[in-house]
């Protein structure tokens, strides 16, 4: 049982394989040096004069940096703002100056030209990816000064952690301290930023592990896809993994091509994905590897996912001789990333699993009264992992009987304890007052064999509302042909409401920064 009355740190500080390590660019770093430098950081991060409560802000790709500045916030009850390490410098400066950040840690390979961060008040440190490689050290030094406009003299991540070697830091850090602040398109639709503590990323990782109980041997890892910067890759990709015995496999930027050798080279057991990474693989004709032999589970959250992907995967995976299966799961930023989840003890097609220990799911109508299995509602979920608040004060929680609850802004239903997700409430569409989800009818023209993605959104005309579907072919085909048997597949499966008024085939589809279909940039089309 995991101990959810310490904190991050001191979890690392217990769990971790001190033999294992962590995998970055090729190069291997022990977990125990990694340890090492988490109290180098630390140490590092007092000298700059930050104290408890302060704020530094994490402008930074999936790399060893992102996890001991995390740790080292954790054990000194700093408040790690972890942003999108491509962020314009206009969004950020807005950012540092809405979460009162003293402190800016970066990483040279993204941020081209520095000028413009010296007027941001910041503690500047610039990250490197040769802070962790050996071989390729001096490739990657000299692209750091050729590539942009650099600061002469600016402080770095490689200079703090060498002024905090002698240097011991007190562990002040408080498991009910905000450890961080994640950001959320928020379950309204519009941009928050939120509020999570070290005890709900310990709840998160001790309801996964409790509804998991797998056996962590020496050398088995996890392989991380998904962002540093997400919650759901940050608490179930990263931290759960490395604190109960996992060495850890980093890839700072998804490529379908990487990712096959790194399941075919190391003895990867556990994978954490979205939808959009595994149909990648699956389009190039990469995911069919030989490591497939060795993965024990893929989970999959963060996106719909359609059947059709768990049946394809689970396949390829059964061939394989392994017991591994495509996890789907679900949650929000405003949870940790993951709340509700299939596992090898209950699984339930089509569903979204049922809620992790120590979560509780239900569904509410327009009052927020809980309906009956099989009603159709708004999805709230409660439990130790639910986040603080937002950092602006606007709230999405909702007490009852002294719980909080989260309004997650989703639709669902529940079957016999399953989770069902039908869509995001934001996305819903009213059509002759009748509500059409984008995601049924995605869902429906996924199953045609010709197509590759599809995606929903709401189209006005003189004043109506219709559906308009952007579609993304397998093949190249007749575009009257297409048309004519999406029609006739969704007036078949489907209500005569959400049969799309309008059908357009595009050559890609457009994406946001954690790779799911960007439907706003298509309702603006």
């Amino acid at each position: 049982m995991i101990n959810t009355s310490v904190t991050c740190y001191e979890f690392l500080q217990r769990g971790a394989d001190r033999n294992g390590f962590i995998v970055y660019y090729g190069h291997k770093l022990k977990i125990s040096d990694f340890l090492v430098d988490v109290e180098r950081c630390a140490a590092g991060l007092a000298l700059l004069g930050l104290s408890k409560g302060d704020v530094v802000t994490l402008q930074l790709p999936t790399c060893p940096q992102a996890l001991a500045i995390f740790y080292a916030c954790s054990k000194l009850g700093l408040v790690a703002n972890i942003v999108h390490p491509l962020v314009p410098v206009n969004l950020l400066a807005e950012n540092v100056k809405k979460t009162k950040s003293k402190a800016l840690f970066f990483y040279d390979a993204t941020v081209s030209d520095e000028y413009p961060l010296k007027r941001l008040g910041q503690i500047l440190v610039r990250c490197s990816i040769s802070d962790y490689v050996c071989i390729r050290k001096p490739a990657y030094k000299l692209y750091s000064v050729m590539s942009g406009r650099r600061i002469r003299g600016l402080d770095t991540y490689i200079k703090l952690l060498k002024r905090g070697c002698d240097v011991t830091t007190e562990n002040v850090g408080k498991t009910d301290d905000i450890l961080c602040y994640m950001h959320s398109g928020g379950t309204s639709g519009s941009p928050k930023i939120v509020k999570l503590t070290n005890a709900a990323f310990q709840w998160v990782v001790d309801g996964m592990f409790k509804m998991y109980h797998p056996e962590v041997h020496h050398g088995d890892c996890n392989l991380a896809t998904l962002p540093v910067f997400h919650a759901y890759g940050l608490c179930s990709a990263m931290h759960g993994p490395l604190c109960v015995g996992y060495s850890l496999v980093l890839v700072p930027k998804f490529d379908a091509k990487a990712v096959r050798a790194l399941l075919d080279k190391f003895n990867v057991k556990v994978w954490s994905v979205v939808p959009a990474m595994l149909k990648k693989m699956l389009a190039q004709s990469v995911f069919d590897c030989k490591g497939l032999k060795n993965l024990d589970v893929i989970w999959c959250g963060g996106d719909i996912c359609e059947e059709s992907l768990v049946e394809r995967v689970d396949g390829i995976l059964s061939r394989h001789g392994t017991r591994a299966r495509l996890m789907r799961g679900y949650g929000l930023t405003e949870m940790c990333g993951v709340s509700i989840v299939n596992n090898f003890d209950y699984y339930k097609k089509g569903s979204c699993g049922r809620p992790m220990p120590g979560f509780f799911v239900e569904i509410w109508d327009e009052e927020g009264n809980a309906l009956p299995q099989g009603s159709y509602g708004e999805i709230a979920v409660s439990g130790g992992g639910v986040m603080s608040g937002y950092l602006e004060g606007e709230d999405c929680l909702v007490q009852r009987n002294g719980t909080l609850w989260v309004k997650t802004g989703d639709i669902g239903y529940l079957e016999d304890g399953y989770l069902f997700v039908i869509d995001r409430k934001k996305r819903s569409l009213k059509i002759a007052a009748v509500n059409v989800f984008p995601s049924q009818i995605e869902s429906c023209v996924a199953k045609l064999e010709f197509i590759s993605e599809a995606c929903a959104v709401g189209v006005k005309v003189e004043g109506k509302q219709f559906v308009k579907l952007f579609v993304t072919l397998k093949r190249p085909m007749d575009s009257d042909v297409v048309i004519r048997r999406i029609t006739e597949h969704c007036k078949s499966n489907l209500i005569g409401y959400a049969v799309p008024r309008f059908v357009e085939i595009i050559e890609s589809m457009p994406r946001t920064p954690l790779g799911k279909i960007d439907y706003r940039q298509l309702e603006n089309k």
